[in-house]
């Protein structure tokens, strides 16, 4: 596992988010609201931000001036990406990869999916169909995350 940023965010209450790629409509309405909610907390968002509805969320939380956790499937980044640039500067942002390939694929997005639920007090999804890769992680969540809330919106 490499890091990269605030590695202080990490002994924060951390919440991780997952969102599908293919969500339904009000997915993104819901998303939208959960993250104005959650900025006003002292918890901290850890995900990928990978799928639309991730992003979204993440420029909410950026505005709002919160800090947060990007989980990689590849290795970590050589030049930060220009919308996270100002918050990274400000330490606000942690980058943490767990597999050190130059591209992402989908084991190392199930591997980064995994580990971010393995850092986080709580796991919130947004709606997503049951077809999504989305539904065998949150089932076994589900059933095997202990004293880890783990919620759909």
């Amino acid at each position: 596992m490499d890091l990269s940023g605030n590695k202080d965010l990490l002994d924060r209450e951390l919440v991780a988010f997952f969102a599908s790629r293919n969500s339904p409509p009000e997915a993104i309405d819901l998303a939208r609201n959960w993250a104005h909610e959650i900025a006003h907390t002292d918890k901290i968002v850890i995900s990928g931000f990978h799928s639309p509805i991730e992003r979204t969320v993440l420029d909410i939380l950026l505005a709002e001036g919160c800090s947060v956790v990007v989980t990689l499937g590849r290795a970590l980044y050589r030049k930060i990406p220009a919308h996270l640039q100002t918050a990274y500067d400000e330490g606000r942002v942690l980058f943490v990869s767990f597999r050190n390939y130059s591209r992402h694929s989908f084991s190392n997005s199930q591997l980064r999916n995994w580990a971010t639920t393995s850092y986080a007090s709580e796991i919130v999804f947004a709606p997503f169909d049951s077809t999504s890769q989305l539904s065998t992680l949150h089932f076994t969540l589900t059933l095997n995350s202990g004293d880890t809330p783990c919620r759909v919106l």
